[in-house]
């Protein structure tokens, strides 16, 4: 069990409807909280990764489709986020929000690659968190 100061608070926002009532579910039938349910779930989720977060192997397969066929892709999708599954493109749409409900609603939760289809490899720099005491 971990002690107090290595946890920390996760939102998520826009998670399935019937994915949050089955956790629960599922916490209540273990007499145990929400988050311990996340939590190892998570954990085993990320174990069967390995180590390291790594994608999974159709995760991994729909990124190297992808950079394979970029050139071919701009000019049907330039500007828009795409949704690769199965070495295909299965839908796309200006706005993500839009796009991953409607493909997480057709394909249930599994990893889906989803990138902004553009000219130019997009860099994203996310800084570290801060921890402010009081």
């Amino acid at each position: 069990m971990s002690s107090r100061d290595d946890r920390t608070t996760l939102y998520l926002r826009g998670m399935p409807a019937g994915v949050v009532r089955e956790a629960k579910a599922r916490a209540a039938r273990r007499g145990c909280t929400l988050a311990v349910v996340v939590a190892d779930a998570l954990a085993r989720s990320l174990e069967e990764n390995g180590a390291g977060g790594v994608p999974d192997r159709e995760l991994e397969s729909s990124m190297e489709w992808y950079d394979a066929n970029r050139t071919r892709l701009l000019r049907r999708y330039e500007n828009e986020f795409v949704a690769i599954a199965g070495r295909r493109v299965v839908d796309h749409d200006r706005d993500f929000a839009r796009l991953a409900d409607r493909v997480f609603r057709r394909f249930g939760v599994r990893p889906v690659f989803m990138p902004r289809v553009r000219r130019e490899v997009e860099t994203v720099r996310v800084r570290s968190p801060r921890v402010v005491r009081a």
